[in-house]
């Protein structure tokens, strides 16, 4: 591997990086008011007993910003469709390893499920990805 590949590779993975810390900082995401008003409705929905609009709910502001899905958003569900095999099988002939596969993939489909993927918005990160090489 000669170093313009392994420049490409560190450029890749600090990338993938900044991304995943850009999306999972709750200071990034929300300012000081939209925290108080994220705790109000977090509040009223887990006593209402919507444990999964909860759950829902919190995926949501992770990943968006104003009803927009954000670009780093993006880029983490592009990374994460391609290392849990969303796009291909997960089959191995070994069986621990297939499991394995198998149980990233359960991850997939939860964030999928919480944030209302549809296939259009799966193909479309697809696209981007393909854009991007």
């Amino acid at each position: 591997m000669n170093a313009r590949v392994r420049n490409a590779m560190r450029r890749s993975a600090m990338k993938t990086a900044r991304n995943f810390k850009a999306t999972f900082q709750p200071a990034a995401i929300l300012n000081v008011r939209r925290q108080l008003a994220a705790a109000i409705v977090l509040l009223v929905v887990f006593l209402t007993g919507g444990r999964e609009a909860w759950r829902r709910w919190l995926y949501r502001i992770v990943f968006t910003e104003g009803g927009t899905r954000r670009m780093a958003a993006r880029a983490v569900l592009a990374d994460l469709r391609d290392f849990t095999f969303a796009r291909s099988s997960a089959f191995d002939p070994d069986p621990i390893i297939m499991a394995r596969r198998q149980g990233r993939r359960d991850v997939w489909l939860r964030i999928a499920n919480y944030l209302n993927l549809d296939e259009a918005e799966v193909q479309q990160l697809i696209i981007m990805e393909q854009d991007d090489e």
